[in-house]
């Protein structure tokens, strides 16, 4: 029997973790074991027990590097863990980076269980999606490519249902981590090739379900780099101003920084600019955590699978931007050196983090080298970000782009609610956020990529997301499935996630009461919490 019980992000976006018990080979792991984030009674929740003796689990089949996602693996290796978190090497990397600047703040472990954790990468040598990788005995998993961020995939758990049984006749499980709003027919943040769908044959889909109530308008890369040029030009050119973009240190700030150049190699007519000081329009990047990030797009974004084709990098973006794979790899491994790169009408550099004078702080000093700064942290509420923004944002001549969710109480939240006598606000969150909408959503689901005839009829869970957005998101996979559109995967319940056991190879919720593993793992929890008393 191979059983499911949803740890987190039941009630909400963060704290991802799904605990999986394969009990014939008594084999017990987590997909993802991400960190609570929000108000202090969300917060709380990271420091509460987790629902299982972290000893006993052997694996964490990690997504992506988001620390709602990866977040509590240290504290998970602090009480006890010793198995293996399988990742891909870009995950690794940054969730490494992550860890590490989380360790400092959350105070919920040490950089010596970050240090502890045994990474086990999965795209080492010859490597293509799909590669089978052998949990025990019956038990397997294979990962697939994601666009949400670098080095995000989904995860599909596949067991045998009898013993004995062959490869092809294995039951499968498929997690979506965070989808993407990438797709082959429009690569709208051209940074990464789109999602990989769910195995045709998938009897089980979990689905993130963020925007499971939302249907995004923007969506068309050329009215995103356009509106961002006519910022730009307005602010710099015209009122001789600076713009500020607030933004997440992974991957939002180097979307950004693609979508500058691609804006730079087009040559539009709105960039025939006169600028104030120089032909050249001075960008500079200021977030150290981003930096170091850097390295890892110039490592890891240009890698070739073992067909030849790339990894991550789309193609779309070569196009866009006339340079080729390597102009872009080596973009940011020249920001990650502190080296300043030229492209067409755009100067490209990392910004100074020390003071380099008594009076000046270093925010103070690059803003009299730049135009437009790039800096985190994206809420303005820590980071250079903040600082810049005490600089900036009572000058009517400047422009503070917003590119993510503003929390409730945040800085950046009291920017777009607030900011009318000082510097212009411009949201343009929609045009960046990396989830899927409702749409992506549920073409995701339905995808069979030209296999119909292998759909076994599937049971959708859906999880990751506020109440609202998954009723939202059950009721529209369940009007799509009425329609029995052609070529669209067979749905036979679609199930909001609790926290109850199901058994996956039954398709029903065990009762726990009478299920004697259920409370031999509750007596043990307890011993271990009794020992540590």
């Amino acid at each position: 029997m191979l059983k499911v019980k949803f740890v987190g992000a039941i009630q909400g976006v963060t704290g991802s973790c799904s605990w999986l018990w394969h009990t014939e080979s008594d084999t017990q792991f987590l997909v993802d074991c991400g960190i609570h984030q929000g108000p202090h009674h969300i917060e709380w929740l990271n420091r509460k027990a987790f629902p299982f003796n972290p000893a006993e689990i052997q694996y964490v089949l990690l997504t992506h590097a988001h620390i709602d996602h990866c977040g509590l693996i240290p504290k998970l290796v602090s009480e006890g863990f010793r198995g293996w978190v399988y990742c891909t090497q870009a995950t690794k990397e940054v969730a490494t980076e992550l860890l590490a600047d989380a360790a400092n703040l959350s105070q919920l472990y040490s950089q010596d269980d970050v240090d502890g954790i045994n990474w086990h990468v999965i795209d080492g040598g010859d490597f293509s999606w799909g590669r089978i990788l052998t949990l025990s005995e019956d038990l397997i998993a294979t990962y697939n490519r994601g666009s949400h961020v670098l080095g995000g995939c989904s995860v599909s758990v596949s067991w045998a249902k009898e013993p004995g049984a062959k490869l092809k006749d294995f039951a499968s499980i498929h997690f979506s981590g965070d989808l993407g709003c990438q797709t082959d027919d429009n690569p709208y943040l051209p940074l990464l090739k789109a999602d990989h769908s769910p195995y045709p044959n998938a009897e089980y889909i979990v689905t993130e379900s963020t925007y499971g109530n939302r249907r995004r308008e923007a969506k068309c890369w050329q009215t995103r780099t356009s509106n961002l040029a006519d910022i730009i030009c307005r602010t710099v050119c015209q009122k001789g101003g600076k713009v500020l973009i607030p933004c997440f240190a992974f991957h939002r700030m180097q979307e950004l920084i693609a979508d500058l150049w691609t804006i730079a190699a087009n040559q539009d007519e709105r960039l025939q600019w006169e600028l104030p000081d120089t032909s050249q329009l001075r960008v500079l990047c200021h977030s150290p955590l981003s930096n170091r990030i850097n390295r890892v797009y110039s490592e890891q974004l240009g890698k070739v699978l073992k067909n030849g084709k790339m990894q991550y990098l789309s193609n779309e973006l070569t196009q866009r931007a006339f340079c080729t794979n390597q102009d872009i790899v080596e973009l940011y491994g020249a920001l990650h050196k502190g080296k300043s790169v030229t492209n067409q009408r755009m100067t490209f550099g990392a910004a100074a983090s020390v003071r380099v004078s008594g009076t000046m702080s270093p925010c103070e000093h690059n803003l009299k080298s730049a135009d437009v700064i790039l800096a985190s942290s994206g809420m303005c509420d820590r980071g250079p970000s903040s600082e810049y923004l005490r600089l900036l944002k009572d000058d009517p001549k400047n422009t503070i782009i917003l590119t993510g969710f503003q929390a409730a109480g945040s800085a950046g939240r009291a920017l777009l609610e607030g900011n009318q006598d000082g510097a212009e606000v411009v949201d343009m969150s929609s045009h960046y956020s990396g989830h899927g909408d409702q749409d992506r959503l549920i073409d995701n689901v339905f995808e069979l990529g030209g296999y119909p005839a292998a759909s076994k009829g599937t049971t959708v869970f859906i999880n990751h997301g506020v109440p609202d957005s998954k009723d939202a998101l059950q009721q529209a996979i369940l009007d799509r499935s009425a329609t029995a559109r052609p070529g669209d995967r067979q749905i036979e319940q679609v199930l909001i996630a609790d926290s109850k056991w199901f058994d996956l190879t039954k398709g029903a919720y065990i009762d726990e009461a009478e299920d004697p593993q259920s409370i031999e793992a509750e007596i043990r929890r307890l011993q271990a919490l009794l020992d540590g008393c």
